[in-house]
């Protein structure tokens, strides 16, 4: 139980860091994460926390590698295949070798095959960390494929070098040709049992499909246990399970327009559900990161004083050495990225250099280290996490500062500006037009409720203002009501109980949540209400409906029914007048507040005159005003007043609104 609580607290501070990655977007939301870890460091219950290492490459790692074969483009990946092989296996093996070599001679207490071990964790690049840095600056397209490409084979690479690494160290015996050999078996096989794992998986969901048994609750979980199983098999073959999911996850893509056979709503689940899981899985290694940090510095300082200093040295000089070796290689034409001249040319190698940003899979590689060996501590066990961590932060620190002052600014196409001008236009244009055909019933009220969704608000109305807006209401319905009794249409006793009604949903609605447990606290606790006047008016309404002494079951609900029915009766001319009002006092600056006064009064509306089946209308309606605002769009188009970019983010828009809207009406 207490290893369920610590990996929900993990999940905890993933989101945390997300929500304030979500405000403030200066800082890359790897920082974040750590910060949120260092921050659970300090709770006693994570001092001794530890996941068994091979969680992260069967739980984390599987998951992470096949999310992103089956998310890369193989048309572009065949296109650069000669490049990709370059970078991710050819110098990926160097590297290690190189910065293996280096730190052997650097700090001989590393044997070769733990330094080759370390060189293996930190080679591999992280294409989503790279992104996470590189949001403000515009990244050549052609070296952004690059570095993604890159990022799917050099793990593979990297994680097939380590686990031969790790058997060296474990077994303290390693030969060079049955070392190359065992690579060769190990990743070529990897990748064919992934190949067939993949298709016959595949033809199992596309047969699901056939069978209309393509619901969200049978195809995500059989999704989600792909990469599993097929680690799993792999594994059990002596292949490398991290390939071979990789290679499974390339199957998805290439038969992605086969398994788009389906319905839009579960693409649509099953891309969310994709994102999150990976986002998740991604924040919980950098979070883990900030956990262990200080329980590794601890045990370095207790062992040597000196240790952390050295260790942070080193770590910095492998991530320049590993930062040069990828610009020579790229400079001279070992793997080649189209470019016009010398100059275009220097500067990808460059931009390629320094953007071999190290993230999850180096984490998890680190931690993924055996904890003991022959029955002891595995040696430097400590040291090798956190050299692995000084390489990351250095990683994204270094291009963090360094890109924006070589490269231009990301360029917009569509500012969110824009795009939320556009569609307050476009919301407007339909809601005016849908008034002008339907008039303001109920059904065509929760329709333009349902569109005023559409538009792009930042924060919520003020309380003083939906409070003078309920106020306004208020008034407009007791004018009407006096009218009414005016004109002999209700008797004094009738709109004064109509008016309490009235009342009720004004003082709901302008009651604050603080002011409600207030409430809540004075009724249930202190046992009393507040004898204020809005209070002493809630009383006498509640009272009204209170079953008298004496009653029976029948004669009480015969006496409601009848206290509905005038209700129901005296409603239509007020709320018509309510929502006349509401529709020509909105303005830009009070559409949220307008649109949840609207919301109040349809739904009382609603109860009061017991319309409830109104969903086939309503579906109508809504689909006419989607084709409302298509037409507006193609009209301002075609009129250059919107440019194309800006037409396929309304496009789409519209389209995931009116999936999501109409399939969540047809499921109520």
């Amino acid at each position: 139980m207490q290893t369920v609580f610590l990996v929900l607290l993990l999940i905890a501070a993933v989101v945390a860091a997300n929500a304030v990655y979500a405000k403030f977007n200066q800082v890359p939301v790897a920082f974040l994460q750590i910060g949120a870890g260092l921050l659970l460091s300090l709770i006693p219950l994570y001092r001794h926390f530890e996941l068994e290492p091979e969680i992260f490459l069967f739980v984390i790692i599987s998951v992470l590698m096949f999310n992103d074969g089956q998310n890369t483009s193989l048309h572009k990946l065949s296109r650069n295949i000669g490049t990709t092989m370059s970078l991710a296996v050819v110098l990926a093996l160097i590297t290690i070798l190189v910065v293996g070599t280096a730190t052997h001679l650097l700090i001989p207490q590393f044997s070769l095959a733990l330094a080759l071990a370390l060189g293996a964790i930190i080679t591999p690049t992280d294409a989503v960390a790279v992104s996470s840095i590189t949001t403000k600056v515009a990244i050549p397209d052609r070296v952004m494929e690059t570095l993604e490409n890159e990022s799917l084979f050099n793990d593979a690479s990297g994680i097939v070098a380590f686990n031969l690494a790790i058997a060296a160290v474990v077994t303290g015996q390693f030969s060079v040709w049955h070392g190359i050999g065992n690579f060769l078996y190990v990743f070529v096989g990897g990748i064919l049992v992934g190949l067939v794992l993949g298709y016959v998986i595949v033809a199992g969901r596309i047969m699901l499909i056939n069978m209309r048994v393509d619901t969200p609750s049978v195809i995500v979980p059989y999704t989600l246990l792909t990469p599993f199983v097929v680690y799993f098999l792999a594994e059990a073959i002596d292949v490398s399970g991290i390939l071979a999911v990789v290679a499974t996850g390339l199957i998805h893509g290439i038969q992605s327009d086969r398994l788009r056979l389906t319905t839009s709503r579960l693409q649509i689940v099953m891309s969310t559900t994709w994102s999150i899981v990976a986002s998740i899985l991604n924040g919980i290694v950098f979070v883990l990161l900030g956990v262990s940090l200080p329980s590794v510095i601890t045990h370095l300082r207790q062992r040597d004083t000196g240790s952390v200093a050295v260790l942070v040295g080193l770590g910095i000089l492998l991530y320049v050495l590993m930062t040069l070796v990828r610009f020579l290689w790229l400079r001279f034409d070992l793997a080649r990225i189209r470019a016009w001249d010398d100059h275009e040319k220097t500067r990808n190698a460059f931009v390629v250099a320094l953007s071999g940003v190290h993230g999850t899979i180096t984490l998890a590689m680190a931690f993924s280290l055996p904890l003991t060996l022959n029955g002891a501590s595995f040696p430097y066990r400590n040291d090798l996490i956190f050299v692995a961590a000084v390489v990351i932060l250095t990683s994204l620190l270094v291009p963090t500062i360094w890109l924006p002052l070589t490269l231009p600014k990301q360029v917009v196409k569509v500012t969110e500006a824009e795009l939320a001008n556009a569609k307050s236009e476009m919301v407007a244009s339909a809601i005016k037009m849908m008034q002008a055909r339907h008039g303001n019933n109920p059904t065509t009220s929760q329709v333009i409720m349902i569109l005023e969704g559409q538009r792009v608000l930042d924060g919520r109305p003020s309380h003083t203002q939906l409070t003078e807006l309920f106020d306004q209401t208020y008034a407009v319905e007791r004018q009407t009501v006096d009218q009414m009794v005016a004109g002999g249409e209700l008797t004094p006793e009738l709109a004064e109980r109509y008016m309490r009604v009235a009342s009720r949903t004004r003082i709901q609605n302008q009651q604050t949540f603080w002011q409600r447990i207030g409430l809540f606290f004075r009724f249930v606790v202190v046992g009393k209400w507040s004898m204020s006047k809005k209070a002493r008016a809630r009383r006498k309404l509640f009272r009204q409906y209170k079953p008298r002494r004496g009653q029976t079951r029948e004669q009480m609900m015969h006496r409601n029914r009848q206290l509905w029915g005038e209700m129901r009766s005296v409603e239509q001319k007020p709320y018509a007048a309510v929502i006349q009002f509401l529709n020509d006092h909105g303005t830009t600056d009070n559409q949220q507040a307008i649109g949840i006064v609207r919301r109040a009064y349809d739904e009382r509306h609603r109860r009061l005159s017991g319309e409830r089946d109104f969903q086939e209308a309503q579906n109508e309606l809504l689909i006419e005003a989607f084709q409302l605002e298509y037409n507006f769009i193609q009209s301002q188009t075609s009129r250059k007043q919107y440019d194309p970019e800006l037409a396929n983010q309304l496009y789409e828009q519209i389209s995931t609104d009116q999936l999501v809207y109409l399939q969540s009406i047809n499921a109520d």
